[in-house]
């Protein structure tokens, strides 16, 4: 069933605008007619639009957590509120993604299913223009972009920091969660620590390499068993080794198998692990990544570059990034809208698909501009500017072609 075209206002304001000669009828008639249309349209957008947004939130949100957290909470190392704490955070940086996302599959979904509907043919027949019907979803979009550039400039870095910094002090008080089971622990300085599983404060089949400079193995430790024993007070953990083996390597010639030595033998060997330098690296430090649009303005006008002071691109192409970011929402709609249109499929799964290239060729050209930051003559500040100006200019040429027909 049509739910514009066959309404009965609908039915009303051809009637009027064929025979009444009444203009003050047919004016208050259309009035009422276009703003059911407006609402309509406002609200059927506002609801696809946080129902794809939520979705694409979570499983952005849920895919960022098992990266970073998995280990943590499959071995229920974190406490389940600095868990939550931990997801919540996440929400605000992927959101500076997934609401223009969310935006445009609402946008394609919509006008996809009005335009196979034939509820479209029957507003341009009633002479209503497809700028007309599209001022709600132009003004939503402009709504859409204030909320994203105050994700973008505040919201989103500051809770991007506030992450990292639960992150890396749950690190730092809980140093049992680098030991994993079959895989290379590589974050400590000096060696490399591998171990086929992990039970607890117990490690098992236990194998250390200690290296130089160039990462080269200079001894090597084989040990049956491993008992951790953190000791945050003196910032080292110290290691039990259980059955331990020891070989030596050549230090002018480490590579050399031929020069290996073989070294002592215990049943059990103390071992520790210095944990000062590993504490310092995990301390979170101000970046223009983790930084609120004012603080970087502030360091371009004081040349307080982040450490960029011999080539201030970098801090540039940032800073007109938040802001070229915010208009994705924009630009979005005006391209997602015809284009949804002339394809006229009201599938989600074909309106995901469509969403999906065009934010691909958005981000492609931002990831350009990033690559480019560090090239101050191709001026990747004004390249970050290119999406909007190519695909707001490729919006427009369609509703212009699509309101033509």
């Amino acid at each position: 069933m049509h739910r514009i075209a066959d309404s009965s206002i609908f039915y009303l304001y051809g009637k009027y605008k064929r025979q009444s000669e009444h203009f003050k009828h047919y004016f208050i008639l259309f009035c009422s007619f276009m703003r059911t249309i407006y609402k309509f349209l406002f609200l059927e957008l506002f609801k696809n639009s946080l129902i794809t947004t939520s979705i694409l939130t979570f499983f952005l949100v849920i895919a960022n957590a098992f990266r970073d957290l998995s280990d943590l909470l499959v071995n229920n190392e974190v406490p389940l509120w600095i868990s939550v704490k931990l997801l919540v955070s996440l929400i605000p940086f992927v959101l500076t993604f997934t609401l223009p996302w969310g935006l445009l599959v609402a946008v394609i979904l919509l006008f996809g299913k009005m335009s196979q509907d034939r509820e479209l043919t029957a507003l341009k027949s009633a002479g209503i223009s497809l700028g007309a019907i599209m001022a709600p979803v132009i003004w939503f979009a402009l709504l859409y972009s204030v909320l994203s550039f105050a994700i973008n400039a505040y919201i989103g870095p500051k809770s991007r920091h506030a992450f990292k910094e639960i992150f890396s002090d749950v690190m730092l008080h809980n140093p049992l969660s680098f030991f994993k089971s079959n895989k290379t622990i590589d974050q400590f300085d000096g060696f490399r620590l591998y171990a086929t599983n992990r039970i607890g404060a117990r490690l098992e089949d236990v194998y250390i390499w200690e290296t130089d400079a160039d990462l080269r193995p200079l001894r090597s430790i084989r040990a049956s068993e491993a008992e951790i024993e953190p000791d945050l007070a003196h910032q080292r953990i110290l290691l039990t080794l259980w059955n331990a083996r020891q070989e030596e390597r050549n230090v002018s010639d480490p590579q050399n198998v031929k020069l290996v030595m073989p070294g002592s033998r215990a049943t059990q060997l103390p071992y520790e692990i210095s944990l000062a330098q590993l504490f310092d690296r995990l301390t979170v430090r101000k970046s223009i990544g983790l930084s609120t649009l004012d603080e970087i303005g502030r360091s371009i006008v004081a040349a307080d570059l982040f450490g960029f002071t011999s080539n201030p691109t970098p801090v540039l192409t940032e800073f007109q990034k938040r802001l070229a970011f915010s208009l994705s929402c924009f630009t979005f709609v005006l391209v997602g809208a015809p284009l949804a249109i002339q394809v006229q499929r009201k599938e989600t799964s074909i309106g995901v698909a469509l969403s999906l290239l065009i934010v691909l060729s958005y981000y492609v050209i931002v990831l350009l501009a990033e690559a480019l930051k560090a090239k101050t003559n191709l001026f990747p500040e004004l390249i970050i500017w290119l999406p909007n100006i190519i695909f707001q200019s490729l919006g427009f040429w369609l509703i212009w072609r699509v309101n033509r027909r």
